[in-house]
């Protein structure tokens, strides 16, 4: 009833009525039941997901226990012979670690024996004199590192120079250098003394450490550069075991946290037989066994290939790993040339991977040739990537990039990793390296006893 007027529902209407009655209810409780199905679907699968995830978690944990009671200690039963320097040699890159023309003339003076110098000219001669002087020595290293287009490079050549002009005389070497480092201690911004010689970034900084060097050349060639040697051959053989990011240099062996690779992807490993070149008539060398790992780039298994080749013959292999070129052998006398970047590498983005033995499909046992490009040049030219100003912004290698991927064509890859799952392979590697680095300390704490 609507004010005076009064409408009578017909019996249409209450057929409409009732309709609606029955349909609401029912599409309601329809839509509850397809909520709740698709609920429980859902709290199924992702149990399913957790329960698989839960149980790789533990099976890496678990992995990761049994690899390291099983891990063998001896690690340096093949270093070949150790690679003493004698003084000059040791000096000269100590001075000079870039080489060049200057580390030519270092050799020159350092081996000279002064009694058969040659006669210097009179500018040389009184500049001579003048270095023999502190006050005048002092003021001009102050004065060069005033100069704000004195770079680094340039306070540590200067500082090399000092250190072969003086070297002959080390007390004077010595009292000149005390006076530079308590001038620069006394500084205004050096008011914390612990981070003056953190880097070398001044003259009297570089001068120390070509001080050291010479102090402690004796020591190192009669009492503890063998076991350093040692230790470090130790842990280069330990880090190789795993997998190593070629990019940020991050790896599965390490003994920092920080620098744990624990993004890595599985791996197994693959053993090559590697060939050289013989002569220009094409023969080929009897073959070495190298062991890498799938996860190798190229230039990787080239490092581990004259790896093996200076622990077998006790020499360096003498061509630059640059100008070293690998092929992989595909059938007789048929050889694919391997390359770190080419047209099937895989690109992500605006980001490219290095290629690895899995990208190349390598199998074990399978024969790769070591060729020199000098000698055998490249039908494609190739410079290294690594040249590449912006290399670890344009390519991956096992840490992927932070682009937008179809997680469809590497599943593998989205495999969700922990980095605490990886934390065993610090124990490992720590285990594994214990005895070498007791064994590196053990003299120093001897000459320290000694005192």
């Amino acid at each position: 009833m609507y004010g005076s007027q009064t409408k009578v529902l017909t019996h249409f209407d209450y057929l409409k009525l009732l309709l609606l009655l029955l349909v609401v209810p029912l599409i309601v409780g329809t839509g509850v039941g397809v909520y709740c199905w698709q609920k429980r679907s859902l709290t199924a699968r992702m149990n399913n997901l957790i329960e698989v995830l839960e149980m790789d978690i533990r099976n890496d944990i678990r992995q990761g226990f049994v690899d390291m009671q099983t891990e063998d200690s001896d690690l340096i039963e093949n270093v070949g012979a150790i690679p003493f320097l004698d003084y000059k040699h040791f000096a000269a890159k100590i001075f000079f670690p870039e080489g060049g023309s200057l580390m030519t003339a270092c050799l020159k003076d350092i081996s000279q024996d002064p009694r058969k110098m040659e006669k210097q000219d009179d500018g040389c001669g009184r500049l001579a004199q003048l270095l023999r002087e502190p006050l005048f020595l002092t003021s001009m290293v102050h004065t060069l590192e005033e100069q704000k287009s004195f770079t680094i490079q340039h306070k540590c050549t200067v500082a090399s120079v000092l250190t072969v002009a003086l070297h002959r005389d080390l007390g004077y070497l010595t009292e000149v250098m005390e006076q530079l480092l308590r001038a620069a201690m006394e500084q205004p911004s050096n008011g914390q003394h612990k981070m003056v010689l953190r880097r070398t970034q001044s003259i009297v900084e570089k001068v120390l450490t070509n001080w050291m060097s010479i102090c402690l050349y004796g020591f190192l060639r009669e009492s503890a550069g063998q076991h350093l040697y040692f230790l470090v051959s130790a842990l280069t053989q330990q880090i190789a075991k795993g997998p190593v990011d070629s990019v940020t240099e991050k790896a599965l062996y390490t003994l920092s946290e920080d620098w744990l690779l624990w993004q890595a992807q599985d791996f197994t490993a693959v053993k090559l037989q590697a060939v050289f070149m013989v002569g220009g008539d094409g023969q080929l060398s009897e073959p070495l066994e190298v062991e890498a790992l799938s996860c190798d780039t190229v230039d990787q298994v080239k490092l581990k290939i004259l790896a093996v080749f200076k622990a077998k013959f006790g020499f360096a292999y003498n061509i630059p790993l640059r100008d070293i070129r690998l092929e992989l052998e595909q059938g007789p006398g048929v050889f694919v040339a391997l390359e770190e970047v080419d047209r099937s590498s895989e690109v992500i983005g605006e980001v490219t991977m290095l290629n690895t033995l899995r990208h190349y499909k390598v199998p074990a046992k399978v024969t790769v040739k070591v060729l020199s490009t000098g000698c055998h040049p490249p039908l494609v030219s190739q410079s290294s990537v690594k040249d590449d100003q912006n290399f670890s912004v344009k390519y991956f290698h096992l840490i992927d990039p932070d682009v937008c991927e179809d997680q469809g064509m590497n599943p593998e890859r989205k495999k969700l990793k922990l980095k605490e799952v990886h934390l065993t392979k610090l124990l490992s590697t720590k285990a594994s390296t214990s005895l070498t680095i007791s064994l590196c300390y053990a003299p120093l704490l001897i000459a320290y006893n000694f005192r």
